[in-house]
């Protein structure tokens, strides 16, 4: 569970891709990840884990709530990272982070103002067309590289998509199976979600579906 309070300054949605085609045109591209930024960016964590790696999570309706919660998008972009489980950084993948900030922090460039729309209508199509695994940190807030105390942001982030619709727009099916592996039901069925990412009582958390 993370609060959202007048403490919480930035929700980064940060949203790991296999494929860059995935990748929604609109967002501005940085370069690809060196070796010595991501060596950096590892040294730097430190961030506290609020909600543990968890599959199968819906994001459907979550957008909403947090617009409601006072927070706006401010900001996206897309960066090519390394796999840190490439030991030479030949393989990587692809990092969209969609920053939103609370209401009477919100900063906008002209830039920016633009393509929002765009980019939001965008993002909506993300978290209608896949589920994924989330996992959530509480981490410092920085301002022009200077830690500012008391003030915090909070980096969701999903992993592993699981789409639910093929190419074509017909839902993804799956055959329902009993303990020992065998098919059961007259035919298979829609995928579906076990956690729906919410905005409870000013807190993000997983619910049961």
């Amino acid at each position: 569970m993370v609060a959202l309070n007048g403490s919480t300054v930035l929700v980064a949605l940060q949203f790991s891709f296999s494929n860059p085609n995935a990748i929604p045109a609109t967002v501005k591209r940085q370069d690809r990840e060196t070796p010595e930024e991501r060596m950096k960016r590892k040294n730097n964590a430190s961030g506290v884990r609020v909600i543990e790696p968890t599959g199968k999570c819906s994001l459907l309706g979550f957008l909403e709530e947090l617009e409601a919660a006072e927070y706006e998008m401010i900001d996206a972009f897309y960066k090519e990272r390394i796999d840190a489980k490439d030991p030479y950084g030949r393989r990587s993948y692809h990092m969209v982070r969609f920053l939103f900030a609370r209401h009477e922090f919100v900063e906008l460039s002209d830039e920016f103002k633009k393509v929002r729309d765009i980019i939001r209508a965008e993002l909506q199509s993300i978290c209608e067309a896949a589920m994924w695994r989330v996992r959530s940190f509480s981490n410092p807030f920085y301002k022009n590289g200077k830690e500012i105390p008391d003030l915090r942001t909070v980096s969701i982030n999903l992993e592993a998509r699981q789409p639910l619709f093929r190419p074509c727009g017909q839902p993804v099916t799956v055959w329902q199976k009993d303990k020992n592996g065998e098919r059961v039901g007259d035919a298979p069925l829609a995928l579906k979600a076990d956690y729906c990412l919410r905005i409870v009582n000013d807190a993000v958390q997983l619910v049961t579906v």
